[in-house]
C-alpha cells in the first residue's frame, strides 16, 4: 500500500510541473504538450 501511496504522490507532483511548464510556456506548441501531459497525470 505504501508504495502505491509513493507512486500516487509521484504521478501528482510530475501532474503540477506538467501544468505549471505549460502555464510558464511561451511556445504555443511546448504549451499544448504540456497541459496534455498534465491532464495524462
Amino acid at each position: 500500500m505504501k508504495d502505491m501511496k509513493a507512486h500516487l504522490e509521484k504521478l501528482r507532483i510530475e501532474a503540477e510541473e506538467c501544468e505549471l511548464i505549460s502555464k510558464l510556456a511561451t511556445n504555443a506548441t511546448k504549451k499544448a504538450l504540456f497541459a496534455k501531459l498534465a491532464a495524462h497525470h
